[in-house]
């Protein structure tokens, strides 16, 4: 066997080898042994007992070697800090005080957008110009309607006189959170719910008793 045979399978050992001192050192047993002389090749066994020494050297370095680590990919590095930083999220998300309506619709954090427009966020979430929302934060002297109910978003979507034409079938309570999950997830039912929040925007002197507050309307 010539030596145009060997020398890519030594190539490949050498770069093979390039992991560890422990590696180092026995691939410069095998490239420093005498076996590796042109008349080693020359022999009928020559590649096998090549093959024999080679695998004897890993199997020590590997037994009796330095122990090292391997360095991550940077693409490996980013998934790693996207998963904690994800984990780190949906822990906040779930423990969090704030927004408990829209965790319940929406449990996963997630960074894929959920396609919703302004207007049903606003209605998902309850910060809008409803008076139930504005009176927290002390924009109106009350949180009722003008037809005398509390102006939440639930009582303009199933019982205010004045949004009649945009009303859903009112749900019982502890189906109340399919049901809104439902209309989000039906064409329709969005379309109604945007026309209605719509109408409370452009119409709020309408359903608001007094006008002591300031509101800005979405896009």
């Amino acid at each position: 066997m010539g030596k145009d045979n060997w020398t890519p399978n030594r190539a490949y050992l050498r770069s093979d080898l390039r992991a560890s001192s422990s590696l180092k050192r026995s691939h410069r047993l095998i490239v420093r042994s005498p076996m590796l002389r042109r008349n080693f090749w020359s022999a009928p066994d020559g590649f096998a007992r090549y093959n024999e020494c080679a695998d004897q050297l890993a199997k020590e370095a590997i037994t009796k070697g330095d122990p090292f680590l391997l360095p991550k990919p940077l693409s490996y590095l980013k998934s790693e800090i996207k998963s904690a930083a994800l984990s780190i999220w949906q822990d906040n998300w779930d423990n969090g005080e704030t927004g408990r309506s829209t965790h319940d619709i929406l449990p996963r954090a997630s960074k894929k957008p959920v396609g919703w427009n302004s207007k049903e966020i606003m209605f998902v979430t309850g910060r809008g110009p409803f008076p139930s929302y504005l009176h927290r934060f002390n924009l109106r002297t009350h949180d009722n309607c003008s037809c005398g109910e509390k102006g939440d978003p639930m009582h303009y979507a199933t019982k205010c006189r004045f949004t009649l034409s945009w009303h859903f079938q009112t749900p019982i309570v502890s189906l109340k959170l399919q049901w809104l999950k439902n209309i989000l997830t039906d064409n329709l039912s969005r379309t109604r719910l945007r026309l209605l929040m719509r109408f409370i925007c452009d119409e709020n002197n309408l359903i608001v008793e007094d006008n002591n507050c300031a509101l800005i309307h979405p896009d």
